[in-house]
């Protein structure tokens, strides 16, 4: 049986995403909440635990994965600095890299089911060149446990031409010439998101490289870039998308509040892929 740790988890979308989880997994799953709100689960799916305030809801829920009580922790309504916070700290010794960062999984259903994982859109605001290879390094775990043997991972700049003046695509060429001999995958880049993603742009533009349409993970400059198309594929692409922290000792499912239930589901899943333990 897998436990997931909810912190602040006693809300009705939160309710209705185990509902979602219950009825596909069943008795595999179990799950704890803990929060500063009453305990609103109408089906007893869930072991609940009261805490005072969002600080003690965060501490105690990263304790309870910390213990081996739980195998993945998970952000409800709870602010994700407060709960960033409590998992980083040196008593509940849950860093796994050096470097926690953010990974989606995007599937859209305009492209045939598509999917493809983004990366960092939430946690690592301006990567330096240090910081983005930590952050390659994580998605290629991920990848790998996803069963992708060989990713092909695009670094998005705006255009795939290499422009001295233009810190994108600086940052993306340093952090391919590191990559360059990298055997359990491609990093390639600069190169730009349609030519990243889209094959019928690398045919309109003649295009020819490593990666031509195909990426299996596209790596964004900053945060900004990555939280607006995370964002962006949700709301008007009609994409699935779920996400979650790497770079712990467990999954760490971090979804934008305004998340769907099913995203939210489809987060869940991603996660269990991590574990060694298949769910």
């Amino acid at each position: 049986m897998t436990v997931i740790v909810i912190a602040g988890g006693s809300q009705p979308e939160i309710v209705e995403f185990v509902n979602l989880a219950k009825n596909f997994y069943g008795e595999q799953l179990q799950f704890v909440v803990f929060d500063k709100a009453d305990n609103i689960d109408p089906n007893h799916f869930w072991t609940y635990y009261h805490c005072a305030n969002d600080q003690e809801v965060a501490q105690q829920a990263v304790n309870y994965v910390a213990t081996g009580s739980g195998q993945v922790l998970m952000k409800g309504l709870i602010q994700s600095h407060i709960l960033l916070k409590a998992l980083v700290q040196d008593k509940f010794d849950l860093k796994k890299q050096t470097l926690l960062s953010h990974i989606a999984l995007i599937k859209l259903p305009q492209a045939a089911n598509r999917s493809f994982l983004l990366t960092d859109g939430a946690m690592n605001i301006a990567p330096t060149t240090t910081t983005m290879i930590e952050i390659v390094d994580n998605v290629l775990v991920v990848a790998h446990k996803l069963g992708i043997v060989q990713p092909k991972i695009a670094l998005i700049s705006s255009a795939e031409n290499f422009n001295p003046k233009m810190p994108s695509s600086v940052l993306a060429k340093e952090v391919a010439k590191h990559f360059q001999d990298q055997t359990t995958g491609l990093v390639f880049g600069p190169l730009s998101l349609d030519l990243a993603l889209s094959p019928q742009a690398v045919q309109r533009k003649h295009y020819h490289g490593p990666i031509m349409g195909d990426a299996d993970v596209i790596v964004v400059p900053n945060i900004d870039t990555g939280n607006v198309l995370y964002k962006a594929f949700a709301l008007f692409a009609g994409a699935q998308v779920g996400g979650m922290i790497t770079g712990a000792k467990v999954p760490v499912i971090l979804t934008s509040r305004s998340d769907t239930a099913q995203s939210k589901f489809y987060s869940l899943q991603l996660a269990l892929r991590q574990l060694d333990t298949e769910v």
